[in-house]
Order: C-alpha cells, then structure tokens, then sequence
C-alpha cells in the first residue's frame, strides 16, 4: 500500500474545502451563527486531532512532515475562508461569542469532522 502523501492531503482537502464552504455560505445566507461557530469548533478538533497523531508518529520515526505541514496549513487556511465570509456578512462577533463558549462545551465534546459532516447531511 502506498504511503499517504502531501498530494493525498492536498486533495482530499480541496474536497473538502468546497464542501465546507458550501455549507458555511448556507449557513451564512440563513445567519445561523450557531452552526457556523460549531462547524469552527469541530474543525479545530480535527486540527487537535492531527496533533495528536503527528506526536505519535514523530516518536515512531513514521511522521512525514510535507504531508503534516499540509494537512494543517490546509485546515487554517479553511478555516481563514470561514471566517472571512463570516466577517463579509457581519456575522463574525456572534459566531467568535458562540465558539468561545462552544469550544469547551458538551455540545460538540465527542464530534469529530466525519459525524459533524454527516449531521448536516454531506455525503462524502
């Protein structure tokens, strides 16, 4: 089997990057500043997520960096198109309000991106 590589992030991430953004200008067309800060939420459990691994693959010796590198640069910069459409609809004081308070709640403690993307109905 072939290793995963930073082309294989690259590309799963401009997938996902138009899912993503599609869902957020929906979510931003209804001004539904509660799904957008979740949506924020469980994508930086994603990147917490990949932390993770990275550290038990640099301690391996496994960890390539290229395809590390991608992965999160790739989920800040979504992130960064997120929250620039969020502040294009003036909408970025409530959503920064609710992911304060979100980040740490129950509400989205065991939800990780696949489930996240599922509820709000995308097929992947």
């Amino acid at each position: 089997m072939d290793k995963y590589s930073a082309w294989d992030a690259r590309e799963e991430l401009c997938e996902l990057e138009g899912i993503l953004l599609e869902k957020a200008n929906m979510f931003v067309q209804s001004k539904d500043s509660y799904e957008l800060a979740r949506m924020l939420v469980v994508m930086n459990k994603e990147v917490y997520r990949y932390e993770e691994e990275a550290r038990k693959l640099r301690l391996t010796g496994e960890l390539n960096p290229d395809t590390y590198e991608e992965l999160i640069s790739r989920f800040y910069n979504v992130k960064r198109k997120i929250f620039d459409v969020v502040t294009q609809h003036k909408l970025n004081s409530d959503v920064s309000r609710l992911f304060k308070i979100m980040r740490f709640s129950n509400e989205v403690a065991g939800l990780y991106l696949t489930e996240y993307l599922e509820e709000v109905g995308v097929q992947r």
